[in-house]
Formats: C-alpha cells, structure tokens, sequence
C-alpha cells in the first residue's frame, strides 16, 4: 500500500479483464482469468524514516494477476434468479514497472505466484445475460521487497483486495 502510494499517488484503481467460466451440473464450477491494472506517477527516492522524495521521472506500473480457480455455486435464490459462490485458486502475477528514461537494468520485468480465495453472487437479467459482483483477495508473498520504496516500507506481497463486477455472457 505504502509503496504504491508513493508511486501512484494512490493504492487502488479500476482492473479489466475477463475470463472463462465452466459451470458443472450440481454446483462445482472451473474459472480461468485474466486482469490488468497499469498505473502512472513518478519513481521515487524514500529515506529511513519513510519521508518520500520524488524524483520528477516518470513511471508506469502495471500487474497482470493470471487466475485460475475451483469453486462450488451454492442452489439458487429467490426463484434461481441469485446464485451465490465461493472458490479459491492459484494466482500467477507479472509485476512490470517501467520507465521512459530508464537505464536498461532499471526497468523490472517478473512473475510471481500466489493465491486467492473469492465469493459472490450471480444474479441471472435474462436466460443468457447475468451480472456477477464478488469480492477475492490475493496473496502474492516474497514478490517485492528486494529495493526501492518497498524495501524501505518492509513491503513485499503484491496481493490485497479486489470488488468485481463483471457481465456474464451464457448460462
């Protein structure tokens, strides 16, 4: 949080993506993943004590979090028309950070696995349109931390907290 902060100027922002959902008759279900977040500051120097110094060179962060994951949908509500769910899955993130003035060793490149656990509920518009609103946190440990404003914040899982809505197309 810390890290990005001092980067961003802020630790959220809006996520895109899709994904593929299969649907098991009786409630178990298989989902495959992808999402981008990608955000623009400024690289930063942090002193010991936390103050944060900006540099005036521009950077852009980006993580591509890959997700697949298990889960069981729960018998329907309110005339089948509310599905809640619940699953948990593996998680493999790219973490890229980025910058125009960069030496060639200063840009960071990498991947990085971990873990998520999510739930939710779909609620079916039509036979073939449903809109699905889900919360999922991620872990993502030992991913930063080596340098940098996150070394200095003690930092280094690039996991946290995401609320989704997402336009289900099918049944």
């Amino acid at each position: 949080k810390e890290s990005f902060d001092a980067v961003l100027d802020t630790h959220s922002g809006p996520i895109f993506g899709g994904g593929l959902r299969l649907v098991i008759p009786g409630g178990p279900y298989l989902e495959v993943g992808a999402w981008r977040f990608r955000g623009d500051g400024e690289r930063v120097f942090v002193a010991t004590g936390g103050e944060v110094f900006r540099l005036g060179i521009p950077a852009t962060i980006t993580l591509t979090p890959l997700e697949v994951t298990a889960g069981w949908r729960f018998r329907g509500l309110r005339g089948r028309r509310v599905t809640p769910y619940l699953g948990a899955g593996f998680t493999s993130m790219r973490y890229e950070e980025t910058s125009e003035f960069a030496d060639s060793g200063e840009n960071v490149s990498d991947r990085f696995n971990g873990y998520h656990v999510t739930g939710g509920a779909e609620v079916r518009l039509h036979r073939w349109v449903a809109l699905t609103g889900d919360v999922v946190w991620t872990a993502v440990p030992d991913a930063i931390g080596g340098a940098g404003a996150s070394q200095v914040f003690e930092e280094d899982d690039l996991g946290g907290t995401s609320f989704r809505l997402r336009l289900v197309i099918g049944r």
